[in-house]
């Protein structure tokens, strides 16, 4: 049986990474550290990108949210061979560090090396990637 979508689940972690990014990028949490790494300043920061450009990010936050909406309730991620459940917000962390890890620390890492970018601006990122895939996929993985 395929499973169904569910689409408020898939709205509400399509929200993750703007949530997870006003707190995770704000100056009194790892924005000064991010903008250490990226050579920025407040002034050059500003108030933030306009509109338009946080709807585009929504839309690849929904795009992002059905990827991973798919690896954790795809064909084979109901339950394990022994009968346990993997409609668990646990299943889905798992999920979430596999991505990051596996997909994400891949792809900053070869961009990081040809841009010339510190280690810090590495791991800065990656952890908030790394927080932001948990949440998604261990709420997808939950709240099927």
């Amino acid at each position: 049986m395929e499973p169904q979508i569910n689409f408020l689940a898939i709205a509400v972690a399509t929200l993750i990474p703007m949530i997870v990014g006003f707190l995770y990028y704000h100056p009194k949490t790892v924005g000064k550290a991010w903008m250490e790494a990226n050579g920025f300043t407040m002034e050059m920061v500003g108030n933030g990108p306009k509109p338009i450009l946080y709807l585009a990010c929504l839309a690849l936050s929904f795009l992002l949210a059905m990827f991973v909406s798919y690896n954790v309730t795809g064909p084979g991620q109901d339950a394990a061979p022994d009968g346990h459940s993997f409609v668990t917000f646990q299943h889905g962390l798992f999920h979430g560090v596999e991505i990051a890890l596996m997909v994400v620390a891949p792809v900053l890492g070869t961009m990081g090396i040809f841009e010339k970018k510190s280690m810090k601006w590495f791991w800065v990122n990656i952890g908030y990637w790394l927080i932001t895939l948990c949440l998604m996929a261990g709420i997808l993985s939950a709240w099927r």
